[in-house]
């Protein structure tokens, strides 16, 4: 049988180098690549083959959310694995909402890796044990529901466009967060809806946008 081909995405290279030693001598997968944001993995991902992606929420620049919703438009195939030591429902509800077929916490035994990363290779989902299955079966069903119709061009929400306005203005996700009292997770995760509901990939796009709509003035 030939391997799965691995990228692992964190910026702490500790991880990485942990994740990599773990995974010595696993027949089944093969790491070809470990980065530490969106533009190396993107490099890769133009001349290299990968199965899988295992990627931290929590990163410079471009959040693993921002990057989940990226990889899904243009490698639609790849499975989208999320490893995080954030396991909240604001978390896990953006990581599926841009298209994660997995998600675990950073606890999670090689073994239970393993059997993730072969699951979403495969196109199925996979959660890991220390998430409820009681919430499991409460929200995850809204979310697909939801992602589903999703799709670019969607009008914006009046939540999403009061969030284009800050980013526009400069505010950081933690600002934005503080503003509106809520997680900065949640902020990711609105501006993952965003972006690909007005199919852009930057911030310059983001601030056109809200000129445009008179949502900030010059």
């Amino acid at each position: 049988m030939t391997p799965l081909n691995l990228v692992l995405v964190d910026d702490h290279t500790i991880v990485t180098d942990g994740l990599q030693a773990m995974l010595i001598g696993e027949p089944e997968l093969n790491v070809v690549g470990a980065f530490t944001g969106s533009r190396e993995l993107f490099g890769f991902l133009q001349t290299a083959e990968a199965d899988v992606v295992l990627l931290d929420i929590s990163l410079p620049g471009l959040s693993g959310i921002e990057i989940a919703s990226l990889l899904r438009q243009s490698y639609p195939r790849l499975g989208i694995l999320m490893l995080s030591a954030f396991t909240d429902e604001a978390s896990i509800t953006g990581a599926i909402k841009a298209g994660a077929r997995g998600f675990l916490s950073k606890e999670a035994s090689r073994e239970e890796l393993v059997q993730a990363v072969k699951t979403v290779a495969v196109g199925k989902r996979y959660f890991g044990r220390g998430i409820s299955e009681t919430v499991f079966d409460g929200y995850v069903k809204g979310i697909v529901k939801e992602a589903g119709t999703l799709t670019p061009g969607s009008p914006l929400s009046a939540r999403e466009n009061e969030i284009v306005r800050l980013f526009a203005e400069g505010l950081m996700y933690k600002e934005i967060a503080d503003r509106l009292n809520i997680s900065i997770k949640t902020v990711e995760s609105h501006k993952a809806n965003i972006m690909r509901k007005l199919e852009l990939s930057n911030l310059a796009g983001l601030i056109k946008y809200a000129l445009k709509k008179n949502l900030i003035s010059l």
